[in-house]
């Protein structure tokens, strides 16, 4: 029996305290200022506030009562308690000269001493509602305490309005040290309106960019704000207002990766690319965030201004180029890579990088035009170079670009026999037998190949599958091969025997004798 009163007991305290969260779930709050009066209503099931004032009001320190009100100004503070009404009504007169009312019901009832003891009951929580006298309740706390002080009653607040002024006020105070600030940065995460937070965050940056411990605090304080735009809207305005140091520009970065929304992030990345640091770490921070972005044309957008208004170290190009993988529209890797043509350098892990990414192009015609922009600056290609873009030409599926883009890398084979080689594999590999005609005769007719160079033109020649086609590139080539040069006679001649055609065979064989 003992036992089972001390279960009803418990199960009656876990009912009580959830009806206790339901009825504050349901407290309905409204806020109004009009004419310079503001005006507080708040209703729960137990109760009912309604409040309100005009003019600065004063509190005695003691918080329990009202020690002046400015000219003209009034305080009106009614509570209903399970139906039992009381309020008091002060004002004040052109001198300032305080009149003060109190009513029980609807009844008025001398002010001392129950409506100045139910004054000081309600006051405390009055100003913790609606901020009345924050400016000199702040100066008071910290006078006593310092931030700590300030805080603490800050703790004490549930509107997101009032902590933000009383945050507002404390921010105001001369003298503030760094271990204040970082507390006070920490602090603002309390408030739960974004706007408020970032109103807060973006007025105060000057002192909150001072120190290494107070700008970590602060922008991890502002990668609590859960909208993403306030939180894009105050890293903008650092980016503006602020000359960052290498490890606050890392700071940003992570905050920037946790906003949610692509557009807010690639906005405050492409304000970011006016600071853009070459430094590893810098580097590190900004491609983690950028590849965070989910829409692709964001992504493509905030590399081609990046590529615009920086020149990048390196180990920067070949980040930017790794990143260009993450991309999935091919239209936007193929529009990145050709921006970044300008500032390409000869560098061999730089060069490797963009060929890969070219490689990684869905589309054929993209992964051709890159190609093709590329060979736009031939001043920026080395035979290794040249050599890696003829390679990249066996990632394009469509012969048609394909040979577009060997035939325009023509020219490089005057750089080395290497070249040449690289250059009749590439043609190899083109499976549409006009297109490697095509491709070889234009080889054949430039008149500047290596002995090497003729043997490879060969040796890619015998690929060729249509008898007509193969004869035709065979009596262009038949112009590059000397008399007196028995081996090379005999490379020709091994070639045409793959002609299956008797005429055709005929027609080459004559064009050496």
């Amino acid at each position: 029996m003992q036992m089972n009163r001390i279960y009803f007991r418990i199960f009656s305290l876990i009912m009580l305290l959830m009806s206790t969260q339901m009825v504050l779930a349901q407290t309905t709050t409204r806020i109004s200022v009009n004419d310079n009066t503001y005006s507080y209503k708040s209703k729960d099931a137990f109760s009912s506030y309604e409040i309100k004032y005009k003019g600065k009001v004063a509190i005695t320190e003691d918080d329990q009562s009202i020690k002046s009100i400015e000219p003209g100004g009034f305080l009106k503070i009614s509570k209903t308690t399970f139906g039992n009404k009381r309020a008091v009504i002060i004002e004040s007169n052109s001198r300032g000269t305080l009149t003060k009312e109190y009513y029980v019901g609807r009844s008025s009832e001398p002010f001392e001493p129950e409506g100045a003891k139910w004054l000081a009951d309600v006051l405390l929580d009055v100003i913790r509602k609606t901020g009345i006298g924050a400016e000199d309740r702040v100066k008071r706390f910290y006078k006593k305490g310092g931030a700590t002080a300030v805080l603490n009653e800050i703790n004490q607040i549930e509107s997101s309005s009032v902590k933000a002024k009383y945050f507002d006020f404390l921010l105001e105070q001369p003298g503030l040290v760094e271990k204040e600030l970082v507390a006070i940065a920490s602090g603002i995460t309390s408030i739960s309106s974004s706007s408020s937070k970032g109103s807060l965050y973006r007025k105060h940056s000057s002192q909150f960019m001072k120190g290494n411990e107070v700008s970590e605090a602060f922008f991890k304080g502002i990668s609590t704000i859960s909208s993403s735009s306030e939180k894009g809207a105050t890293l903008r305005h650092i980016l503006k207002e602020h000359q960052l140091i290498d490890q606050q520009k890392i700071y940003l970065l992570e905050t920037c990766n946790k906003i949610s929304s692509s557009s807010e992030k690639g906005s405050v990345m492409r304000e970011f690319n006016d600071i853009f640091s070459n430094k590893e770490n810098v580097v590190d921070a900004y491609f983690k965030t950028l590849n965070s972005i989910s829409s692709t044309s964001e992504k493509g957008s905030v590399l081609r201004n990046l590529l615009k208004e920086y020149e990048l170290a390196p180990k920067a190009q070949v980040r930017l180029l790794k990143s260009v993988g993450s991309i999935s529209s091919s239209s936007e890797q193929g529009s990145v890579l050709r921006t970044c043509v300008p500032q390409l350098t000869n560098n061999d892990e730089v060069v490797a990088a963009y060929f890969d990414a070219v490689k990684r192009i869905g589309s054929s015609s993209e992964q051709g035009s890159v190609l093709r922009s590329i060979l736009d600056k031939p001043e920026l290609i080395s035979a290794p170079n040249a050599i890696l873009l003829l390679e990249a030409t066996s990632s394009i599926s469509s012969d048609s670009e394909k040979g577009s883009v060997i035939r325009k890398a023509l020219p490089l084979i005057e750089k080395s026999d290497a070249v040449q080689k690289a250059y009749f594999d590439a043609v190899k590999r083109i499976s549409s037998t006009s297109e490697k005609g095509s491709s070889l005769r234009a080889a054949a007719n430039k008149g500047n190949l290596s002995r090497a160079g003729v043997i490879s033109l060969l040796d890619a020649t015998k690929s060729i599958s249509s008898s007509s086609e193969k004869g035709t590139v065979l009596r262009t080539v038949s112009d590059l091969i000397s008399a007196d040069d028995a081996e090379l006679i005999e490379k020709y001649r091994e070639c045409a025997r793959t002609i299956s055609s008797d005429s055709e065979y005929r027609r080459v064989i004559e064009m050496i004798h």
